[in-house]
C-alpha cells in the first residue's frame, strides 16, 4: 500500500477528508522513528505531535491503533525491505510503542473492550515505569486530537508549569542568576501527564483509571526483567546519587540493576493505587464524578501533599499550592493548507508551528518534478 493508497483509503471512510498525516507511510514501515501517530476508534481520530515522544515525554507511546474499520494491514515487500522491522499484518487493530511491555498493556485494554484512548493511557502508564528515562507521570505532554464526530481538531497543553517561587529574583539571588538546566528539582516543572491522561479518558475513552492502570500496577509491584537499555540508563546516571529515595530505588547496591535482572517499583505501584481508591469511592457519583477524583487524588490530595514535603525538604521549589493550581490547556490548534489538505499542529509549548512553515515553504516548489532523494531535493 503506497502513500497515495493509504491517504485515499483514509478519505474514503470520511476519516481525515483533509486532514493529512504524512508521517502515516512512516509510521507503518518505521514505527520507532515516527513523528506523528494516528488512532482510530469508532468515531474519534487521534493525532500525537511529536513532542509526546520526546517527553511523555506523554508520556503517551507512540501508537497507531485502528478498529471496527479495516480487516487488514498490510505493507508491500517493497517497503517491508526498506526497514529492519517485521511486517505486521492483523485485522482489527496494530500498536506499537518503544518497549514490547508497552505495547502488549495497550494491546490488553484494546483486547478487552477499550478503544484507543484507553489504550494509549495505560500503554503510556507502563511505559513510564519500563523507560523511565524518557517517560513518567512526572513528565509533560502534548497532544494534538481531531474528533471526527464533529470534525473538529483539539490541542491539548499538557506541560508543565515552573513553580511560583522561581522567579527571576530567586536566581539571581541563590544561583548566580543562572537558569537551571537539568539541576533535578530545580529544573523540573509541574507533572502534566496525570492531567493528559484524564482528559483523554475523560472525553473519548470509555475505561476507568483502575481498568487502564491496572498493567502498570501489576508490573510496578511484581516487578519485570530490566532491559539493558533502562539497566544502561539507570545505572549510568550520577544524579539519582542525589537523593536517597532515588538510589533506595534505582541503585541500592550503588550499581544499579543488571539487564535480565527482576527491578520492581513498589512507590509507583502505591501512587497509581491511590488515584484508582479515589476513583473507587467516588463511583457512587458517576464515571466522571470519579475520573476527576482519581485526578484530584494526584493534584490536590496527599499525592500532592507528599511533592511538596519531599520539594521542601530537598531544596526544590514546589509547594502544594503550584499542584493544586495547575491545569492542562485545550486549545484550538493552529493550522496552514498544503497542497489541498489543512494541516493541523499544536499552538504552544511544541515545536509544531516550525512544520507549518516548513510547509509553507515547500508549497512554491515542484516536489514530485526535482525526484525524491535527488541533490536538488534534498
Amino acid at each position: 500500500m503506497g502513500a497515495d493508497d493509504l491517504r485515499n483509503f483514509w478519505e474514503g471512510h470520511g476519516i481525515f477528508r483533509r486532514i493529512f498525516d504524512y508521517n502515516m507511510v512512516d509510521l507503518c514501515c518505521s514505527c520507532h522513528t515516527v513523528l506523528d501517530f494516528c488512532l482510530y476508534i469508532q468515531e474519534v481520530v487521534f493525532v500525537n505531535s511529536a513532542r509526546v515522544l520526546a517527553m511523555l515525554a506523554l508520556s503517551i507511546p507512540t501508537l497507531s491503533l485502528a478498529q471496527n474499520l479495516y480487516e487488514t494491514v498490510l505493507l508491500d515487500s517493497s517497503a517491508s525491505r526498506r526497514t529492519t522491522r517485521p511486517v505486521i499484518r492483523g485485522r482489527h487493530y496494530a500498536v506499537s510503542s518503544m518497549e514490547p511491555l508497552a505495547t502488549k498493556a495497550a494491546e490488553r485494554i484494546l483486547n478487552s473492550g477499550g478503544n484507543a484512548f484507553d489504550a494509549a493511557v495505560g500503554g503510556q502508564a507502563v511505559l513510564g515505569l519500563v523507560a523511565p528515562a524518557s517517560n513518567g507521570m512526572g513528565g509533560d505532554a502534548v497532544l494534538l486530537v481531531f474528533d471526527a464526530a464533529s470534525k473538529k481538531a483539539v490541542s491539548i497543553n499538557a506541560e508543565g508549569a515552573a513553580p511560583k517561587l522561581a522567579t527571576i529574583d530567586w536566581y539571581k539571588k541563590n544561583h548566580n542568576g543562572k537558569l537551571p538546566v537539568d539541576e533535578t528539582l530545580l529544573a523540573g516543572t509541574v507533572p502534566g501527564v496525570p492531567d493528559a491522561w484524564y482528559i483523554l479518558l475523560d472525553r473519548w475513552g470509555t475505561k476507568s483509571f483502575a481498568e487502564v492502570l491496572e498493567p502498570a500496577i501489576e508490573l510496578a509491584g511484581n516487578g519485570f526483567p530490566a532491559t539493558e537499555s533502562f539497566a544502561r540508563s539507570v545505572s549510568g546516571s550520577r544524579k539519582l546519587g542525589k537523593f536517597p529515595s532515588s538510589v533506595k530505588l534505582y541503585q541500592p547496591d550503588g550499581k544499579g540493576p543488571v539487564a535480565g535482572a527482576l527491578w520492581r517499583n513498589p512507590s509507583l505501584a502505591r501512587t497509581m493505587k491511590r488515584m484508582v481508591e479515589a476513583e473507587r469511592r467516588h463511583l457512587p457519583q458517576g464515571r466522571r464524578a470519579a475520573l476527576r477524583a482519581a485526578r484530584d487524588e494526584f493534584y490536590k490530595g496527599a499525592i500532592a501533599q507528599e511533592m511538596a514535603h519531599f520539594s521542601a525538604e530537598n531544596g526544590g521549589l514546589f509547594r502544594y499550592e503550584d499542584f493544586a493550581d495547575y491545569a492542562a490547556k485545550v486549545e484550538a490548534p493552529v493550522s496552514t493548507d498544503y497542497r489541498g489538505y489543512t494541516v493541523y499542529k499544536n499552538a504552544s509549548a511544541n515545536q509544531g508551528p516550525a512544520e507549518l512553515f516548513t510547509l509553507n515553504l515547500l508549497e512554491g516548489f515542484d516536489l514530485k518534478s526535482l525526484g525524491h532523494n535527488s541533490a536538488e531535493y534534498i
